[in-house]
Parts: structure tokens; sequence; C-alpha cells
């Protein structure tokens, strides 16, 4: 159930808080660089296991850290954090401990780079996923350290994992849907931005989390 949770909550911070503030440099990006349809399912999907890399090493590590604390009032205190998060993305209070700008400076040389192979145009997305991983998905860090804090709890390496994982999966459907839907996607992106509804249901998500955390046993 909690992982069907983090996914929905993929989902909706992907078509949330970021569809306005990073999302259409992505998908600025995987327009530039793709010839077809295909080739831009293949960037996105190369973007997308760039930034998994690096969501699902913080889950590793968020729960290996669950493990060194490795007391039983984490829960309850992981918990309520959870539930903190979720009220500041309810109220679209959002913060970071990163430079903003980043990504869109990397995003910007890559596309720079004319009549360049399709290896490379996934490599360079799988490198770009990374950056945007550590750098830009500023718009997702409430959203994201509410589910690491909920991660850590379970002092679960694996879980940590699976579950960070499965958040990339929800986060990245929408950006590869909308990257190999093409010109299309403008439209569809402009009537999302009026629905802010989806953005209250990723702090929802997060309270749920937190509530089924401490009321588990």
């Amino acid at each position: 159930m909690d992982l069907f949770l983090i996914f929905l909550a993929g989902i909706s911070t992907a078509l949330g808080p970021c569809i306005v503030t990073v999302l259409p440099f992505v998908l600025a990006y995987t327009f530039g660089i793709s010839n077809s349809r295909f080739e831009g399912f293949l960037v996105s999907f190369s973007f997308m296991v760039g930034f998994s890399i690096v969501f699902s090493t913080l889950g590793v590590l968020s729960s290996a850290f669950g493990i060194f604390l490795n007391f039983t009032l984490l829960k309850y205190i992981a918990g309520i954090f959870a539930i903190i998060f979720g009220i500041l993305v309810l109220f679209n209070k959002n913060f970071t401990f990163r430079k903003e700008g980043v990504f869109q400076k990397f995003s910007k040389k890559l596309l720079k780079m004319n009549n360049i192979s399709l290896p490379v145009k996934i490599l360079n997305s799988i490198v770009l996923g990374i950056v945007y991983g550590f750098g830009a998905n500023i718009c997702a860090d409430p959203i994201l350290a509410g589910i690491l804090t909920f991660v850590a709890s379970k002092a679960d390496v694996y879980y940590g994992f699976f579950a960070l994982l499965t958040y990339s999966l929800g986060y990245g459907i929408p950006i590869i849907f909308l990257s190999t839907l093409g010109a299309e996607s403008k439209q569809i992106v402009e009537k999302i931005v009026k629905k802010k509804f989806i953005t209250y249901i990723s702090g929802i998500i997060l309270i749920i989390l937190g509530l089924f955390l401490i009321f588990s046993v």
C-alpha cells in the first residue's frame, strides 16, 4: 500500500509543483534533441534513468541512516516530519538546500550539441538526469524529503532502494508520456497548470504516509 502511495506521489510531483518550474525545461530539452517520437521516448526514458540513480541512492542512504539510529521513536519522528512536509506542500511552501539554475544551464549546453548520434543523445540524457536529481528538482524537495523520512524509519536498505525507484517511475512516466507526445503536450501542460488540485494530492499523500507510519504496529 505504501509503495503504491509513493508511486502516486511521484506522478503528482511531476504534474503538480514541478510542472511550472522545471518540467518546461525538461520538455524543451527532450523536444530539442529528438527527431521523432521514438527518439523522444528514448531520450526521456534515459533522462528518467539518470535521476532514478540519484533518488534510489538517496533511498539506500536514508535507510542506512535509519539502521544506524535504530531506535523505536524514529518511526514517530519520521511520521511527524512526513505530515509536516505534506502540510507545506498543501500550502505551496517550497524549500530547498540547492542552487537553482544548474539544470537549466546544463541542458542549454547540451541543446547546442548538433548532429550527434542517438547513443550519444541517450548518454547525455542519463548524465542530465543525474544532474537533475542532484540539483534541479527543487520543486519536489518537500515531497522527496517526506518520502526519504518515511523510508528512513523502515531501516531496510532494499526497501529504501525500491521505494525511491518506485517514486522515480511515478515521477518519470508523465515526463516520458509528454516527451513522446511531442508538441501536443504543450496544451496538456497548460490545462494541468490551471488544475492546482494535483499539487494538493501530493500533500495529502504525504500526510497519509505519515499517519500510516505513526499508527502502524
